[in-house]
């Protein structure tokens, strides 16, 4: 679902969900951080020396289920009485995305699919971020 989409679904939300944007913008990184260190893991299987590469290859995974989990939990806008749950949820996912993006720089240089994957995970790393400090922030 695009950023877009789901604006226009808070907006005709009947609760009007708070910090409407910052949950969009939240979704829509972590649900392309999915899809970038699922492509990555693929072409890293690719690769001549996917030994060297397991290590990433296993982040990229792991990073992309949680990613998938949280883009998933934010997308149910009604948060009552879960916000600890939701703030733990955002920062696993926070520090799998920096754990990978460090990773995926590692073989940045020699292998471009793993720097857009950094990109990618850094993006998501700074959107979930944003979306926490805006939790703790009155609507």
């Amino acid at each position: 679902m695009s950023a877009v989409a789901v604006r226009d679904m808070f907006r005709s939300h009947p609760e009007k969900p708070a910090h409407s944007e910052a949950m969009s913008r939240c979704i829509d990184a972590c649900f392309n951080c999915v899809e970038t260190c699922t492509a990555c893991a693929d072409a890293c299987l690719s690769e001549r020396d996917v030994a060297r590469l397991v290590a990433c290859i296993r982040l990229n995974l792991d990073c992309a289920a949680v990613c998938n989990a949280t883009g998933n939990i934010m997308a149910r806008s009604n948060k009552a009485g879960h916000r600890q749950l939701l703030e733990a949820q955002l920062a696993n996912c926070i520090a799998f995305c920096r754990a990978c993006a460090d990773e995926c720089n590692h073989h940045g240089e020699m292998h471009k699919h793993c720097g857009v994957c950094a990109e990618a995970c850094r993006a998501c790393a700074e959107a979930c971020t944003f979306m926490l400090s805006t939790m703790r922030m009155p609507a």
